[in-house]
């Protein structure tokens, strides 16, 4: 719209800019033209063009929703780490006061520095989304946080996963949404070793302190695997806590004094 009221086509004075009412006019035509439909799992919040073919679940939140990404166990299963098949489809996204950043800048990006001084009216904004609990008959699990993590493209598809680092980063400060601890450190004694600096870094990255600690232990004295990088995740270590390798368990008396950690699976 904006392209065709630049360029002064048809009852557009040239260089004129579309505002958002003419947006609705034209959405309101091309809904009655049978050209495009409400989408029938997210209502009014979006648009279905009727001419596209159909997409699975994946594609359409993270259309709907440009800053959720896949995670926990569907994010494993998607790199082939595991072999159980999530009965929902398990997604991130960032909690309002942290979507309200990434709006902002989703404009600056869409619009430049000039949309600080753009009438209101003119700007077309991302919205917060509210996914439902199913979308296209697959159900949806939605964990939101203040941070979210990294994410990228999923090759041939319009989705975006979590990265390889960030998913294993995730096993630790989420395990009963990706299949529990003991079904974790399977995935660690048989993946961690090939993607070590993926996991090094998105570990380091994180806000959650356990996060660095359960990762310290396996790394070093479940997987063996001696790193200094890794051994500097010690100063996040509480001596006399009651820190625990799994959350979903009770506090057992096996104990690794290094890194002051109940090992209770």
């Amino acid at each position: 719209m904006r392209h065709i009221y630049a360029s002064g086509g048809e009852n557009h004075p040239q260089n004129s800019v579309p505002k958002l009412g003419d947006l609705r006019k034209v959405t309101t035509n091309l809904l009655g033209a049978d050209k495009l439909a409400q989408d029938p799992d997210y209502g009014r919040r979006a648009y279905r063009i009727m001419s596209n073919s159909a997409s699975d679940a994946e594609d359409i939140c993270c259309i709907v929703d440009l800053f959720c990404h896949i995670s926990h166990l569907s994010a494993l299963q998607r790199y082939g780490l595991t072999d159980r098949r999530p009965e929902a489809l398990h997604l991130t996204a960032p909690a309002f006061d942290a979507a309200r950043e990434l709006i902002h800048a989703r404009v600056l990006k869409d619009y430049g520095p000039q949309a600080e001084t753009q009438d209101v009216a003119t700007l077309l904004k991302p919205v917060y989304t509210k996914h439902p609990g199913e979308v296209r008959n697959r159900k949806i699990r939605v964990l939101t946080t203040r941070y979210p993590g990294h994410s990228q493209p999923l090759r041939g598809s319009f989705a975006r996963i979590a990265t390889i680092g960030q998913t294993f980063a995730d096993t630790l400060m989420e395990p009963a949404l990706c299949g529990g601890m003991p079904h974790i450190l399977d995935i660690w004694r048989e993946h961690a070793s090939l993607f070590l600096e993926e996991i090094i870094a998105a570990i380091e990255h994180t806000r959650t302190d356990i996060a660095k600690v359960r990762a310290g232990y396996i790394l070093d004295e479940m997987l063996g695997i001696k790193d200094n990088r890794v051994d500097a995740w010690q100063r996040f270590t509480k001596r006399g806590s009651s820190q625990v390798l799994d959350p979903a368990k009770d506090f057992a008396p096996t104990y690794s004094e290094k890194w002051m950690l109940s090992v209770n699976v």
